[in-house]
């Protein structure tokens, strides 16, 4: 036994390690974006894309951006200090790119690199309209004033390309578009200026977000002092998450000291002894060691959820330790005490496994993570009472301890409730009936916005940068599909045409798309064929004149601008509006969903997609698959209890665990609690430590230990409900409702083990008899 306790002491050791060098060295981050909950299913990679994949990848791409917005009555002073704090920003490290209005000299080379050579097939939807209605001098007009402006910044080489100057009209129609807040805005006495920073792709997957985070508001701080009278907004998801990952970070600790000092006080108040508080701590500290460690070595990342739910092994583990414990010191030698527990702590474990596993096949990594934890934590748990508990001396249970009063006075009240086990089955039948019903007629609520906490102030900063700035603006987008990038060019195309009049009408803000930025090749044609015949056959003698080069017509044969590598070199952005084979147009305060999709409604391979929405129905759509495979698990659960127990009585224990369900599903609801995904997948919890107390019981019914099992199952309730009912406490709504739900069904499955596992009147232990013995 002492060579056993060795070697599991060692692998605790390693495990220790393990995961210390995982978590300090930066080799696992944690997670608090609440989209990474999401979209992990292995779809068709030759299919069509799902709105959720859609979400995902925008999503993802627009959280590669961080936004601030500087502010300042005088002008001069707001330039300098943003250009200070942008080259704070950029040193940072994480940060890709800076965008500052003024500052971006190289990006107006690149793009005038880019379409320079494709100026007399781009046209201004203003310029466009002009040269289909016959108004050509209008543009003829406007070359000849920019020619003898003396701001002019023609060159002869521009003049080539585009003697008539229709490149400046698509660039600032363009820049109007992508919204991008590219100069400084005066509005009530403030001017506005944004400073954009891209960051780096693997900036969250690496564990620098904080540290990215953390400089960033060192740098506003900094300028914010040495500029009186600046004013600092922010936004971005990168600021959102880890302000959701920090207040998760802080419950954990919370959560952790106060459940530890709680179960430890609890046993202190049995044992009256520091021997079981060290022998708890082993096994609990041993369940929360491995489960991290597990964890750290399958997944890249932790989300924060999963690790303020992993503070809650304290509640689990602890049970394995105490029914150890509280065996009498005249129960025999360790191995006699263990051979005693072992039956009902073998089946426990399996139980809570098959509960856990079913965690393991959820389409979401935050309940796989979960799953690991608690598997890997349980099973340590129960190898930590194997091998070590046995090393410590036994302690009795104090008879003046207020907790085995407290004990005794339940048991008394409790066994009045005793029925024949006709009763039983009948309520067994009534309670799977019920439960089955309650799953099909109890509405679900997926709203993802009720499961993150929220940020008022960074929720406040986004507010006043769309509306000054015209940044963020509303998450709607719609998705171009098809396999041809020229089907889609034009089907974009097609869709601002559609939409132009809701945006002359106030029901949509703006819109950008690919074809925005890159026309499709039927568009060009047409552009070049409206610039031949309406400026260069009309007036390019005229303009010729005028200049001291000679001008050409267009080539209608020359190469078209097109979406390829050199194209998204030049212009990043189309990386948000594409994605995997899709096109996405991108829609600016869009305030009227309805009119926009009756709008859309004759356009073809054109998807409407509200995230919110799209990500609600995901959650609806893993809520269904959670119920079914809760009910497989149920089915499970009620084999192996027939095969051990027989008929009737292991519908009995089998109910224990399904009452235990249904009681935290109705009272979830009659308390308010939203009935989400996630409170459901809650239930396997509640299912796994429910039939963790039926099987105590019924391995021990009738037997001379009865009685110490029952006082372990009333220590596990305890123990379970303070570190569960701990996360009703979470700032985090997701963490609170998970540990509501949990915290009601656990008391419903301690009532239900004991009713369902009654002894005979004949054999029942009073507890009057402990005392005595």
């Amino acid at each position: 036994m002492a060579l056993r306790a060795i070697l599991w002491a060692l692998c605790l050791i390693a495990m220790a390690a393990f995961a210390t060098w995982q978590l300090r060295g930066g080799h696992t981050g944690i997670d608090a974006d609440i989209l990474s909950l999401i979209g992990q299913e292995n779809a068709d990679p030759n299919g069509p894309q799902s709105d959720i994949a859609t979400v995902r990848h925008l999503l993802a791409n627009d959280g590669r951006q961080a936004i601030f917005m500087l502010s300042h009555s005088d002008r001069d002073t707001l330039e300098t200090a943003a250009t200070d704090f942008a080259d704070r920003i950029a040193a940072l490290d994480g940060t890709q790119a800076i965008t500052l209005p003024g500052h971006n000299n190289d990006r107006f080379a690149d793009l005038m690199a880019l379409y320079s050579p494709h100026a007399n097939s781009l046209l201004s939807p203003s310029d466009r309209e002009e040269l289909t209605d016959g108004n050509a001098e209008t543009l003829y007009r406007r070359a000849i004033q920019n020619l003898y402006s003396p701001a002019t910044t023609l060159s002869s080489q521009s003049l080539k390309q585009d003697p008539f100057a229709l490149l400046p009209a698509f660039l600032s129609d363009l820049g109007a578009k992508l919204g991008t807040g590219n100069d400084v805005i005066a509005q009530g006495g403030q001017f506005y200026l944004p400073v954009m920073a891209s960051l780096s792709p693997d900036l969250r997957s690496s564990g620098n977000d904080q540290r990215w985070v953390t400089g960033a508001n060192a740098a506003l701080q900094s300028i914010t002092d040495a500029t009186p009278g600046l004013s600092v907004a922010k936004t971005g998801q990168i600021f959102f998450a880890v302000a959701e990952a920090s207040r998760a970070q802080s419950d954990v600790q919370r959560i952790a000291i106060i459940a530890t000092i709680g179960i430890l006080v609890m046993i202190g108040l049995v044992f009256y002894s520091p021997l079981p508080l060290f022998g708890a701590l082993l096994v609990v500290g041993s369940g929360l060691l491995a489960g991290l460690a597990a964890v750290v070595a399958i997944f890249p990342a932790i989300h924060a959820i999963a690790l303020v739910f992993g503070a809650t092994m304290i509640g689990i583990s602890v049970d394995y330790a105490l029914h150890y414990l509280v065996l009498r010191s005249d129960a025999g030698s360790p191995v006699d005490r263990l051979r005693k527990i072992r039956p009902g702590l073998s089946l426990g474990l399996l139980t809570s496994v098959i509960g856990f596993g079913a965690l393991s096949l959820s389409p979401t990594q935050l309940l796989s993570q979960i799953a690991v934890y608690s598997v890997a934590g349980l099973v340590a748990a129960y190898c930590s009472v194997l091998f070590l508990l046995p090393l410590i001396p036994a302690r009795d249970v104090r008879p003046s301890s207020p907790i085995l009063k407290l004990h005794d006075g339940l048991q008394a009240i409790l066994g009045k409730t005793f029925a024949p086990i006709r009763v039983r089955l009948i309520a067994s039948a009534a309670i799977i009936i019920t439960l089955a019903l309650s799953a099909f007629l109890i509405p679900g609520n997926n709203d993802i916005r009720q499961f993150g906490h929220g940020n008022d102030a960074l929720i406040s900063d986004a507010g006043k940068i769309a509306d000054i700035l015209g940044l963020g603006g509303s998450p709607v987008f719609i998705r171009i599909d098809g396999t041809n990038p020229q089907d889609r060019l034009e089907t974009g195309e097609a869709v601002r045409d559609a939409l132009t009049p809701l945006i002359a009408d106030n029901r949509l803000g703006g819109m950008i798309g690919l074809s925005d930025l890159i026309p499709s090749i039927t568009r060009q044609t047409e552009n070049r064929d409206l610039v031949t015949t309406g400026l260069y056959d009309r007036f390019g003698t005229a303009l010729s004149d005028q200049l001291p080069v000679t001008i050409t017509a267009p080539d209608k044969a020359a190469d078209y601008l097109i979406p390829d590598d050199n194209t998204a070199r030049a212009l990043p952005e189309i990386a948000r509006l594409h994605s995997n084979g899709s096109d996405i147009i991108r829609l600016r305060n869009a305030t009227d969903i309805d009119a926009i999709s009756t709008a859309l409604g004759d356009i073809e391979n054109v998807t409407l997609i509200n995230p919110p929405i799209a990500i609600s129905n995901q959650f609806a759509a893993y809520r269904l698959w959670a119920w079914i495979a809760l009910g497989g698990a149920l089915c499970v659960a009620a084999i192996l209890a027939v095969l051990r127990y027989g008929l009737s009585t292991g519908i009995c224990v089998f109910a224990a665990p399904a009452g235990a369900i249904l009681f935290a599903v109705l009272g979830g609801y009659a308390f308010g609690i939203a009935q989400s995904f996630f409170t459901t997948m809650a239930l396997f919890l509640v299912f796994a430590i429910g039939a963790d107390y039926v099987l105590f019981l019924a391995e021990s019914r009738n037997g001379p230990h009865d009685d110490d099992t029952r006082l372990a199952v009333l220590l596990s309730l305890i123990s379970s409900v303070l570190a569960f009912g701990l996360l009703a406490t979470s700032s985090v709504p997701l963490v609170r409702d998970i540990g509501s739900v949990i915290a009601i069904g656990l008391i419903g499955a301690w009532f239900l083990a004991f009713w369902m596992t009654a002894p005979t009147k004949n054999n029942t232990q009073t507890q009057n008899q402990r005392g005595q013995e």
